[in-house]
């Protein structure tokens, strides 16, 4: 039997959770949700989508309604 460095696929998916926690959060906080909504990334492929999802398709809190423009007149010759 060869003796290798065999490493689990869990540990693997656990230390990119981990390692992608801090960042997440900081996306929330800056979009103006719950920093706290970062931890689903740790319930295995429905946390990750769910968090994908709620930064696509949600609004977010911190982002101003931009002021409507004022149409310019349209020159004619």
């Amino acid at each position: 039997m060869q003796e290798g460095y065999v490493v689990d696929p869990g540990l693997v998916l656990l230390a990119f959770n981990v390692l992608a926690v801090w960042p997440l959060a900081r996306i929330c906080r800056r979009a103006g949700f719950a920093p706290g909504w970062a931890l689903l990334i740790f319930v295995p492929w429905i946390g990750v989508i769910l968090v994908a999802g709620m930064l696509t398709f949600r609004r977010w809190p911190s982002l101003q309604p931009l002021p409507p423009q004022a149409r310019k007149e349209r020159r004619t010759a």
